[in-house]
């Protein structure tokens, strides 16, 4: 089988939601999305456009005066690079949480339209999801 990087991509982002939809695995959902992220945000640079991360990270900037780099992607990242690695033994054990799975999806999928991509049905729920979601813990 050969599949565009895209394609893949796409695939993994609506494994994902069917998993949040089913209350599913958190590390499955953020391994997923963020592998998902990570492709799709290779394509926007190759597009000379922005991925999610850089618009997270200029929002950063302006938020905390500009902070060392290190320390935005660990707060940003530093679930899914413990899911992925056994580097430091004291990510040998760690806490994940549904908001970790929800905001690595939330950056997969705006990379995915950022590229373009038509939303699918299941990106849609994920958009009413993020607005049900948003009502229960205020994010305004």
């Amino acid at each position: 089988m050969r599949l565009h990087k895209i394609e893949i991509a796409k695939r993994q982002i609506d494994v994902a939601i069917d998993l949040l939809r089913t209350d599913g695995d958190y590390l499955a959902i953020i391994t997923l999305a963020g592998a998902a992220e990570e492709i799709l945000g290779e394509f926007l640079k190759r597009h000379n456009k922005k991925a999610m991360v850089g618009h997270l990270e200029q929002l950063d900037v302006k938020l905390t005066g500009g902070r060392p780099y290190k320390v935005f992607n660990h707060e940003i990242n530093g679930i899914r690079n413990a899911l992925k690695h056994a580097k430091h033994q004291n990510e040998d054990e760690i806490k994940v949480e549904h908001s970790d799975a929800v905001a690595i999806l939330s950056r997969a999928v705006a990379n995915y339209i950022l590229l373009g991509e038509v939303e699918s049905h299941k990106v849609l729920w994920f958009y009413n999801y993020l607005n049900r979601y948003c009502d229960k813990i205020d994010c305004n």
